[in-house]
């Protein structure tokens, strides 16, 4: 059976579109660009399902409340999928990786923060290879058993522990 992950998208640069006002969160046009992403496509990626909070969130505002929400979103549908790959906003990313490593304890399946410094729509993006590389690491398991049973930020070719982490 393949595997299912399920990629909530909180808000951050990797959605972005340029607008009047600078860079904006805009769902439609991120949900979109996401679709053409052909390696999403490819059968041996896992299958995946996109959850987007409401009201996107720009990560140098997160608080306790958001990182709540994040938990729940992830306990709400822990028993349906293999793992799961949080797309967030690169200011405040660590701290979210450690509130949710404290909060989401005895995990038994991968939950992988990721995000970009350029939007993913962005010629030279990182997003794109970061959100695909997550995914992999969300579905990778080694004899049945999920290779990375915690919550860990992905970012840059790095996979790092999400409560040993900060950003420089």
């Amino acid at each position: 059976m393949k595997k299912k992950i399920l990629i909530v998208y909180t808000g951050g640069t990797i959605g972005m579109t340029r607008s009047e006002n600078g860079y904006v969160p805009q769902l439609d046009s991120f949900i979109e660009q996401l679709h053409t992403i052909h390696e999403l496509k490819d059968e041996k990626m896992p299958k995946w399902d996109f959850y987007a909070m409401d009201p996107l969130l720009d990560s140098s505002n997160i608080s306790v409340d958001e990182w709540n929400k994040i938990g729940e979103i992830v306990a709400k549908h822990y028993a349906n999928y293999d793992g799961f790959v949080i797309l967030h906003g690169t200011d405040t990313m660590a701290y979210t990786a450690s509130a949710l490593s404290f909060m989401l304890e005895n995990l038994d399946k991968p939950v992988i923060l990721t995000g970009s410094q350029l939007p993913i729509g962005m010629l030279r993006t990182d997003g794109k290879e970061n959100l695909i590389t997550a995914i992999e690491i969300a579905a990778a398991k080694e004899s049945g058993v999920p290779i990375v049973p915690e919550v860990c930020i992905f970012f840059q070719n790095h996979l790092m522990r999400g409560n040993r982490t900060s950003k420089i």
